[in-house]
């Protein structure tokens, strides 16, 4: 919940905001309790 919040006020503050992967090369942790992604590159 927190993140979804951050993100979202992040995309309004800085809209030229956007990965700086492919989305493809996203790596996501499936070994924990709490589902994320290790990194998650951006640029602005």
């Amino acid at each position: 919940m927190e993140l979804q919040v951050v993100y979202g006020t992040l995309y309004r503050r800085i809209p030229t905001m956007k990965l700086a992967i492919p989305p493809e090369r996203i790596r996501f942790k499936h070994d924990m309790i709490v589902y994320g992604v290790h990194e998650l590159p951006v640029s602005w």
